[in-house]
């Protein structure tokens, strides 16, 4: 069984990708992933609000609004990360072993659903949320727990949000895929077959593994293909355009 569904609207942020353009030129391998991760101004949000907020939780906030545009006060969401907000949680064990006292403020920031919980807050969104964590499939997890939402629900439409940064360093031995990353999605309602995709688990033979399936996605969506496979361990993952 597949599923349908419309993207009306993708919006992304990594190292260096910031524009729509630099997403095209990066798609056609004229531009290359930078070393430096630069942070959006998020200039709709008081600056009080906007000095708390991590650099984790700044680009998962951009894509959300940025996509959401004129229903971000009403829409259901989802959203989506492998490790959350780690930097910060990192610094929470790191005071633990230092027997420093925790930050009550800095805790609530660090938990999986804070990024969604801050956009409903900023938003004034009381519409149903999630925020959920697949491994190294929480890209495509995400995207098939909004789909699905979409269609079992019978909604017009929601926002899907992924967010990840690169794991601070004493995680890196042992993450593969350490991209930062963040991409806001505009899911619509199949109607017609314009921008229509369908979503699925595959039987086809896949034999490359993802490195990065968020980066997998963006690369097919700025392009002309017909499908995109995406494996992940015993996963394979089939995105289809126009079927």
């Amino acid at each position: 069984m597949s599923l349908r569904f419309n993207i009306s609207k993708c919006v992304a942020w990594a190292p260096g990708l910031e524009s729509e353009q630099d997403w095209q030129l990066w798609q056609q391998g004229d531009k290359p992933l930078s070393d430096e991760l630069t942070l959006p101004q998020l200039t709709a949000i008081p600056a009080m609000q906007r000095r708390r907020l991590s650099p984790f939780a700044k680009i998962a906030l951009h894509c959300a609004l940025e996509a959401s545009g004129e229903y971000q006060s009403n829409i259901p969401c989802v959203f989506s990360s492998r490790h959350g907000d780690l930097h910060r949680t990192t610094n929470l064990i790191e005071n633990i072993a230092l027997k420093k006292d925790l930050s009550p403020t800095q805790f609530g920031l660090s938990v999986h659903n804070a990024a969604a919980g801050l956009f409903s807050i900023f938003t004034g969104n009381r519409a149903p949320l999630s925020a959920i964590s697949g491994g190294q499939s929480s890209f495509m997890q995400g995207l098939l727990d909004a789909v699905a939402k979409l269609q079992v629900n019978n909604l017009s439409r929601i926002l899907y949000v992924y967010c990840d940064l690169n794991v601070p360093e004493c995680y890196r031995p042992y993450v593969v895929d350490d991209t930062s990353l963040a991409i806001g999605l505009l899911i619509e309602a199949s109607e017609d077959d314009t921008n229509t995709y369908s979503f699925s688990y595959s039987a086809l033979e896949n034999k490359v593994e993802s490195d990065c399936q968020g980066l997998d996605f963006m690369g097919f969506i700025l392009s002309n293909k017909s499908q995109l496979l995406a494996k992940i361990h015993q996963q394979t993952w089939l995105l289809q355009r126009g079927n």
